[in-house]
């Protein structure tokens, strides 16, 4: 695999976008060794961030659900080589996909972790978010999975909490950026009960 690559200001999707089949997903989770709790996670995200398609589609805004999807059920395709390691699974995973021939999908992935305040309501969008909201495979809020990210990564050192509340700063602009687009029509407390439904 080539080295870590700067991601791209923003790479979005079309209705000829390639995406990853879920065949080769399953591949790919076995390739990399993915942990079964690892699947189980990003399964989950997935879940969350299909029922957010779900609704955007009833405010009028049509995402590529297979993008969204596969996208989900890939943003963690680096972390199992990564842990115990400096190394950046969200970079390392979207130059897996980019190799592989899938810079979209490698650019939602590589973003999975931190996305800039220029993002627009997309794909990435609603993958980071949804990620942001399940803490291994329960649907949490905002404050509890970011102070679960700050107690596993933040080591007491300040750079890093520095950042860690950064990102939580930023995936709270992204749920109002998201129920704002959904006219308010449903509430990000709803998500966890309608997950559970699904169950």
């Amino acid at each position: 695999m080539a080295e870590p690559q700067a991601t791209p200001e923003h790479l979005g999707f079309t209705g000829q976008t390639p995406v990853p089949s879920l065949a080769l997903v399953r591949r790919l989770w076995e390739d990399h060794g993915m942990l079964d709790n690892i699947r189980r996670h990003s399964e989950a995200v997935a879940a969350v961030a299909l029922l957010l398609c779900d609704w955007l589609e009833e405010a009028g805004i049509y995402l590529r659900r297979d993008a969204v999807r596969i996208g989900a059920l890939l943003h963690d395709i680096a972390k199992t080589p990564c842990l115990g390691t400096e190394r950046r699974h969200d970079l390392e995973g979207q130059q897996i996909l980019t190799d592989l021939g899938f810079p979209e999908i490698g650019y939602l992935v590589g973003k999975h972790v931190y996305l800039g305040p220029e993002a627009p309501l997309d794909e990435t969008m609603v993958v980071n978010y949804a990620d942001k909201r399940v803490n291994h495979e329960e649907v949490v809020n905002l404050n509890q999975r970011w102070a679960y990210i700050a107690d596993r990564y933040g080591r007491d050192d300040p750079e890093r909490l520095t950042r860690i509340e950064m990102g939580r700063r930023r995936s709270m602009e992204m749920e109002r950026t998201i129920f704002q687009a959904l006219l308010h029509l449903h509430n990000p407390d709803e998500i966890a009960r309608r997950y559970k439904e699904k169950l």
